[in-house]
């Protein structure tokens, strides 16, 4: 599960990337002792499906915990914490995503709605922007249709997603590809065309004008050229960059130039109303915006009360990586 540790971190010294990973004890990490670690085990379950031949993961799949302080005893057996720093200091930017909610049908029902495409049979697509794949025609497998254009972008920027049909069918997406072009976010268009007006830092907010303004809305959202592409996925979700199920408020999107997948993580940050978060994460997740040793894209789960805190989430936060003592 953490061999990957070991050729991606450096063995001695600690210096990597101009990064270094210095450590420390248990009791050094804030919050290490108060953490609800049993909500942490099905996500360190998960990853362990991916490797179960490791002594680690031996111990864990078959061992039934009663405790938090089961699962610490545990975790505190197998590995060593190290505190990331980078040469601007140990924090880093920690954001959040979400799993989207959208509504539409699986045919087309009104000339508003708009595809969600599957992976295109044809690799010319990757000589095409998100405008020119919207303004089509444009040939690729129709997963279904989405009733609102601002929803379905915002689909686009979480890569997963649950898609209800007026009769009750819940459609789940997963990612399947992009286009090839460079992401641009959509927070960053609106300051250059000077919209960004006080009050709109979040994605809730955004989110509301854009849909208050559609014919702008348009215009601005195919400024992002990166255009994402769809499968339909059956049985749990969403399912992140390692391959496994993501688990709400437990995983956590890395740079893994930094970091690998399946790696524990002692995550010490703030939730967008100033509530602390110190609990131990698994690394299983990517995003084409997460760059950095100590950046991190925190997993709300789904739904309206997923969005609120994820698009509003924008704070300093630190890491422990948890590495194997062998």
């Amino acid at each position: 599960m953490f061999k990957q540790i070991l050729m991606a971190l450096c063995l001695s010294g600690c210096v990597s990337h101009d990064v270094s990973y210095k450590q420390v004890s248990f009791r050094d990490i804030p919050g290490w002792t108060e953490d609800s670690m049993l909500e942490v085990v099905p996500a360190l379950k998960r990853s362990c499906q991916k490797t179960p031949g490791t002594k680690m993961c031996q111990g864990l799949l078959f061992r039934t915990f009663e405790t938090d302080e089961d699962v610490r005893e545990f975790v505190e057996e197998y590995f060593t914490p190290r505190l990331v720093a980078s040469s601007s200091g140990t924090t880093g930017l920690i954001t959040g995503y979400y799993e989207a909610s959208l509504t539409g049908t699986r045919s087309q029902t009104s000339p508003t709605q708009v595809p969600i495409y599957g992976w295109p049979e044809n690799s010319s697509f990757q000589t095409k922007t998100r405008e020119e794949i919207e303004q089509g025609p444009f040939l690729a497998p129709i997963i279904a249709w989405a009733d609102d254009p601002v929803d379905l972008f915002i689909l686009h920027v979480q890569g997963s997603g649950r898609l209800m049909t007026p009769t009750g069918e819940e459609i789940r997406l997963g990612y399947a590809g992009n286009n090839g072009w460079d992401f641009k976010g959509i927070g960053s268009i609106l300051k250059e065309e000077g919209l960004m007006a006080p009050g709109m830092g979040s994605m809730p907010a955004m989110r509301a004008w854009l849909q208050a303004h559609p014919k702008k809305a348009k215009e601005l959202m195919q400024k992002n050229p990166r255009y994402i592409f769809f499968k339909e996925i059956y049985g749990e979700s969403p399912i992140g960059a390692a391959g496994v199920v993501l688990t709400p408020e437990r995983t956590l999107a890395v740079d893994t130039s930094y970091t690998p997948l399946n790696t524990p993580l002692f995550l010490v940050t703030t939730d967008p109303d100033g509530r602390p978060i110190r609990r131990l994460m698994v690394t299983a997740d990517t995003g084409a915006d997460i760059k950095g040793a100590i950046r991190g894209d925190y997993f709300w789960g789904h739904g309206e009360k997923a969005f609120s805190k994820a698009g509003r989430m924008k704070n300093q936060g630190s890491f422990f990586v948890l590495w194997p003592k062998k």
